[in-house]
């Protein structure tokens, strides 16, 4: 069993002990032009999918965890969210045509995995111009409740392979071919950045 599938059940109440998470999931949706088709890579349980689908014609859900999923499904059911569809698909590669969709978001991944540059290349190559990322920003992270709460997720299995500051993620993004042409700071006891790029005209 993978760390995603182990903490699956109790994944959305992690992140609600983040403030800044649902100020990230409010900035996606407004980030979101009314009527887009939208693809969200590694959406865990799908808090980000939900809060656009309020303003998207369609979002495909995707995760590589099938509990992940599983959890996402039931949160849509219990909201009553129709224009959601979930699928088990990997970020490198999607099986899906180029510039399928308005949006393409992956929160919370690309400093997971050893190949970033592969992935933000799938992320852009189906996109039709806007691809968002996000992160919490770990690097020096102090405080009394946020600190001690990543140690214990690393513990139970959380491995990033990076840890940025907002510097940081901006530089990275720009490496790896995401050069952020809107860049947020949200505040929090673990600040998250959201990062936008938008392909050339």
């Amino acid at each position: 069993m993978t760390f995603w599938d182990f903490s699956a059940p109790f994944y959305d109440h992690a992140e609600r002990t983040n403030t800044a998470y649902g100020k990230m999931c409010g900035l996606m949706r407004d980030l979101t032009p009314e009527g887009a088709t939208v693809f969200e890579a590694a959406a865990g349980t799908g808090s980000i999918s939900l809060s656009v689908a309020k303003k998207a014609k369609r979002v495909l859900c995707t995760d590589l965890s099938e509990k992940m999923l599983t959890v996402a499904q039931k949160k849509a059911a219990k909201q009553g969210v129709r224009n959601v569809t979930f699928a088990k698909k990997s970020l490198f590669k999607t099986g899906e045509p180029d510039g399928a969709f308005n949006v393409v978001i992956a929160s919370q991944v690309l400093h997971l995995i050893d190949e970033p540059e592969q992935a933000a290349k799938e992320l852009k190559r189906i996109s039709g111009g806007t691809v968002i990322v996000a992160v919490a920003l770990l690097k020096g992270l102090r405080g009394f409740v946020s600190k001690p709460s990543v140690g214990i997720w690393k513990l139970l299995g959380f491995a990033p392979k990076q840890e940025f500051d907002a510097d940081g993620f901006r530089a990275f993004l720009t490496q790896i071919g995401l050069s952020p042409s809107e860049y947020t700071v949200l505040d929090g006891n673990m600040p998250m950045a959201v990062s936008v790029w938008r392909k050339p005209q």
